[in-house]
């Protein structure tokens, strides 16, 4: 039997989405930019799922563009925000995701002053910190809204109202959020969205902008000239099927999810009491436990689990064969050593309480044979 529980990183897509896959692939086959009937069904569709997604995250339709996923969203808002401004510094957590940290190291480079916040011991962020560091000099703040290996949620509206005292618009990565938990995206001025985090297909995301940015994509000037290229008009719809069964659903779905964390950390924790669960007693999304084991690398209980048929990730990243410890992590505090311990466990909606359950009694037994080898 095999339990997949690294919907963090990616999800399931949704059997409705493959059974109307391809109806839409021939139904709106044609490029919706052309002037031709089947090419302005295509373009009546999308503009149909930007409605619609604008009215549930109560934005204007227009502010509203598809792009090939998150990464691409943050590196435009970023990069596109800052050629708009004449302030020069960023300010940034630590604990960003690498598709926000990564464009940030590129624009320190082209001159710009990246200045990181610190978060506390729980991964929220230190608004005293926050607030020392404000100047009229700063162009952005960047926050993630939900972390994406301990699912710790911060508070954007303390957060936004430090900003607004010198007018600096607050940037968030909502990608792991996004249909998850009630998310208020009224504080924020650029947010982003990912298909594959909540069930549509892979390559197919968005971003909202509530001010002006450049465009990082140039060419034919689609999505009002934000984002250049062909839509992927089969991913846009999925999106649209997506969002409309999370909607429909939600307060099951967020209902079930904070009830496999709950059964997960419960009867992990009485079965191995020394573990660690980052940021237990903080707000956090339901479908996420960063567990920290004592004495086993997680890579060891990664592979291990795999072989069993449980998929679940680490929180560290691996280059040539060598694990190096999370930087969201070390930034809350923890010890290198800890944090090449820690396991990230994600919860799907189609994740049983049997599946947890036997979940927990395989990383027990796991747990034990590779403690009596350390």
């Amino acid at each position: 039997m095999e339990i997949y529980l690294d919907n963090a990183a990616t999800t399931k897509v949704f059997p409705s989405i493959k059974e109307k896959l391809p109806i839409w692939l021939d139904d709106f086959f044609a490029n919706p930019n052309s002037l031709y009937p089947p090419a302005q069904k295509a373009k009546q569709e999308i503009e149909k799922a930007r409605l619609y997604l604008s009215e549930i995250l109560n934005v204007q339709p227009e502010n509203i563009v598809f792009t090939s996923g998150a990464t691409e969203s943050n590196n435009t808002i970023l990069k596109g925000f800052m050629e708009k401004t004449d302030r020069k510094e960023i300010l940034i957590s630590p604990i960003e995701h690498k598709s926000v940290l990564n464009p940030a190291k590129y624009l320190a480079k082209k001159g710009y002053k990246i200045t990181y916040l610190k978060v506390n011991k729980n991964g929220l962020i230190d608004l005293e910190d926050l607030k020392q560091k404000l100047s009229k000099n700063v162009a952005l703040a960047a926050v993630i809204y939900a972390n994406n290996e301990t699912g710790v949620i911060q508070d954007v509206k303390s957060i936004k109202k430090l900003l607004n005292e010198f007018d600096v618009p607050l940037f968030s990565d909502t990608a792991q959020a996004v249909f998850k938990t009630e998310v208020p995206f009224e504080y924020m001025d650029f947010f982003c969205g990912s298909g594959h985090k909540f069930n549509a297909l892979r390559g197919i995301g968005f971003f909202v902008k509530k001010r002006d940015i450049e465009p990082l994509i140039h060419g034919g000037g689609q999505e009002e000239g934000f984002r250049s290229g062909t839509q992927n008009t089969a991913g846009i719809l999925s999106i649209h099927e997506a969002g409309r069964i999370w909607t429909e659903n939600q307060k099951e779905y967020h209902t079930h999810l904070k009830n496999l964390q709950s059964i997960f950390e419960k009867n992990l924790k009485e079965k191995i009491p020394e573990i660690k669960i980052v940021s237990e007693n903080v707000e956090r999304l339901p479908n996420i436990s960063l567990v920290i084991f004592p004495k086993v690398d997680a890579q060891s209980m990664v592979v291990a689990l795999g072989q069993r048929g449980i998929y679940v990730s680490s929180g560290s990243a691996c280059s040539s064969g060598t694990p190096t410890p999370s930087h969201v992590l070390l930034s809350y505090g923890y010890s290198p050593e800890e944090a090449l311990r820690a396991v990230r466990f994600s919860f799907g909606v189609e994740n049983t309480e049997e599946e947890i359950l036997q979940a927990v009694d395989t990383v027990v037994d796991i747990f034990k044979t590779l403690y009596e080898f350390v």
